[in-house]
This record gives structure tokens, sequence and C-alpha cells, in this order.
């Protein structure tokens, strides 16, 4: 559980970094299409490596740990997103947040396998 919460709250961190770096750009000029594709491109980086991390430390199946905490991270965002926003349920948000769903899960698959290999 410490080291779920671990890396929730190193995600948490990334994201208000991240966050804030793309609005820097966007007060300098940068196109905000820009800045939102890298926001989910940083976005998809970071599920993929904590679904790994947290793939190497399972015990049982990979999928599952990439599950476990893609769920998690995916329910802070739902939050912010209802914080922040007004639309939070429609087409293009449901399929961003299956992407990274999917690639926490690819990730915990890639680190139970990782693990698999080293032993």
């Amino acid at each position: 559980m410490k080291i779920l919460l671990k890396q929730v709250g190193f995600y948490l961190i990334f994201l208000i970094l991240l966050t804030f770096i793309c609005s820097l750009l966007n007060l300098i000029g940068l196109n905000s299409t820009i800045t939102n594709f890298l926001l989910f491109i940083f976005n998809i980086l970071m599920f993929l490596i904590l679904g790994f991390k947290r793939g190497i430390k399972s015990n049982q199946k990979g999928y599952y740990a990439g599950l476990k905490i893609g769920l998690i991270l995916l329910f802070i965002l739902i939050i912010i997103n209802l914080i922040v926003s007004q639309k939070l349920f429609t087409l293009p948000t449901m399929i961003y947040y299956l992407i990274l769903l999917l690639c926490s899960i690819f990730g915990g698959m890639l680190g139970i396998s990782r693990k698999k290999e080293e032993n």
C-alpha cells in the first residue's frame, strides 16, 4: 500500500509540473493543440512507466497490477476533471481514459514479464 501511495504521489507531482510547463508554453505563444498533445504523450508515458513499476513489484498477474494503478490514477484524473471542466464524459475523454488505462495495463504486463526474465 505504501508503494502504491508513493507512485500516486509521484504521478500527482509530475502532473502538476507538466501542467505548469504547458501553461508556460501557452503563455509564450505555443499553440494549445501542441501543448494538449504534449500532455497526452507524457500522460501515456507516465501511465506506462507506473504500470511497469507496479508490474515489477507484483507477485501475480501483471495486467491486474497495471489495471489497479491505472484505475486509481484515472479516478484522480476524473476528480480533477470534475473540478476543472464541465465536460466529463464525452466520447473523446472516454477514449482518452481508455488509452491511458490500456497503457497502464500494458506497462504492468511488461513489468511482470521483465521480472520473470530476471529470475
